[in-house]
């Protein structure tokens, strides 16, 4: 086609590209953009970060409105004082003239990573050329080369109205009659901004507004606190967060610090999903997972002393003595910590995740005398296996007192093994095809179809073991020993 011919532009004279010359206008048309894009319910992108495999490209100008396609654009800084008495010719081997810009490779990148991540696209993407510091009329006077490989239509002036942006979107991409899914084609663009898609969410959901100004904000040199109540997505977004230090830059060094040792090991696993769905590579040797425990003494851990980013993730239940090493020696390393409660360290930003992605969790509520409980939860758990499989069931612990107990009264009811989590307990060695049995503070990172809790009545200890549940929970409550009447909640 013509217009793919349009990467491949030289000038005999080579016309001046400066950033240096400043308009006026340039922000008044980003809002043009912006504007046009809300009109026809669509999404407009300015330096759009591109990452496919191992390329990473910055997209000037991105537009996508979901009945029309993608439409992507290169700001050129060509003025016309530059252009006078030049003239533009396409590259060919036989020239042998290097590419003044980049549509093409950059359509290139869109359609590879398009079809990689959903083996089957057909999504229309066309170009255009931001002319920003060009008049119209400034173009008319321009050598006939210049005319013959730049058709107006894809061309948008400094003093390019509105109306006649619409119009040539309009040329260039007509209506259809099915819309594109904003979640299916932006999705699989940034991959990591999105959820994985479930059964409800067939092409997944988008973080919220405040996890992506968090990816998006440069935190570098500081000690930043992550607040959020529990499920607010804390550590989804740490490592996204880390995800993006790595394809920004690759050869970023960082150590993400869990509570427990598969806590890491999921973030690690999700990581890789990340990549992997998002046809995406990055250096997995530049991060490092730990624990306080597993940690020597930081002026002597290796990972600690290579590492540029440092984050924690549920640093409330990690020892104050820890986190005031972390930041005594920190330098210049930019240190995140995530939080739940009132206890935050010294930190030049807080940012705060109001979101809750699991909120009025159902749950029935089981009084019992603390010497039935152990029964009351056999007799729970028969039911509950009658529609459930024991992979998909969680029983937690008030404390870990008479966790071998409930093992073996499990295993024995059931015929199973019951998997006992520590903060030791490594899905490298073991893995979660049974029933787990473990206490609140070893469940970092997990989240089960239903949960057990069994325990004294404590409101605090609740609402941290409810948000392992993703869809439903049996409280068994040793406060009160009259009667095991259910009183039904939600």
């Amino acid at each position: 086609m013509f217009f793919s011919l349009y990467k491949r532009l030289f000038s005999k004279n080579s016309p001046i590209l400066s950033d240096s010359v400043s308009y006026d206008n340039d922000s008044g048309q980003i809002d043009i953009f912006r504007s046009v894009a809300k009109e026809e319910n669509g999404h407009f992108y300015e330096n759009f970060p591109l990452f496919y495999q191992d390329a990473r490209i910055s997209v000037d100008l991105l537009l996508f409105i979901p009945d029309r396609g993608l439409l992507f654009g290169e700001k050129l800084m060509w003025n016309a004082d530059a252009l006078q008495g030049t003239t533009v010719e396409r590259s060919s081997k036989k020239n042998k003239k290097v590419s003044s810009t980049h549509l093409e490779t950059t359509e290139s990148l869109i359609r590879q990573k398009l079809e990689d991540i959903l083996s089957f696209d057909s999504t229309v993407c066309e170009r255009f050329f931001w002319l920003s510091c060009l008049r119209e009329d400034e173009f008319d006077l321009l050598d006939s080369s210049f005319h013959e490989l730049l058709p107006k239509n894809r061309l948008i002036f400094s003093d390019t109205t509105k109306e006649s942006i619409l119009e040539k979107l309009e040329t260039l991409t007509p209506k259809l009659l099915t819309p594109y899914s904003t979640e299916k084609i932006m999705g699989s663009l940034q991959s990591h901004t999105l959820l994985f898609p479930k059964e409800e969410s067939g092409y997944g959901t988008f973080l919220s507004d405040e996890q992506k100004v968090f990816l998006e904000t440069d935190y570098k040199d500081t000690i930043t606190t992550l607040f959020g109540e529990h499920n607010s997505g804390k550590s989804t977004i740490i490592i996204r967060k880390a995800l993006l230090l790595l394809l920004t830059n690759p050869q970023e060094k960082i150590l993400i610090i869990t509570p427990t040792l598969i806590g890491g090991e999921i973030l690690r696993n999700e990581l890789i999903s990340l990549t992997e769905y998002g046809a995406l590579k990055i250096e997995l040797s530049n991060l490092n997972f730990s624990t306080p425990k597993s940690t020597p003494t930081i002026t002597e851990y290796e990972s600690f002393q290579s590492a540029s980013v440092v984050m924690c993730d549920d640093a409330h239940t990690m020892e104050k003595a820890f986190i005031d090493s972390l930041i005594a020696h920190r330098e210049q390393r930019w240190i995140l910590f995530s939080l739940h409660n009132d206890y935050i360290p010294i930190s030049d930003s807080t940012v705060f995740l109001h979101n809750n992605y699991q909120k009025n969790i159902p749950f029935s509520k089981i009084p019992t005398p603390s010497d039935k409980a152990l029964l009351t939860l056999l007799l729970e758990l028969r039911m509950h296996l009658h529609v459930s499989s024991a992979d998909r069931t969680m029983v937690i612990l008030h404390n870990d007192d008479r966790i071998t107990e409930y093992k073996e009264a499990i295993d024995e009811y059931f015929n199973i093994n019951a998997r006992v989590l520590s903060p030791e307990f490594s899905l490298q060695y073991q893995n979660l095809d049974d029933l787990v049995i473990t206490t609140a503070e070893n469940t970092h990172g997990l989240h089960t179809p239903h949960v057990f809790l069994v325990g004294s009545d404590e409101k605090e200890y609740y609402t941290y073991a409810l948000s392992r549940a993703s869809e439903s929970a049996t409280i068994i409550s040793s406060s009160n020993p009259k009667g095991a009447d259910h009183d039904q909640n939600s």
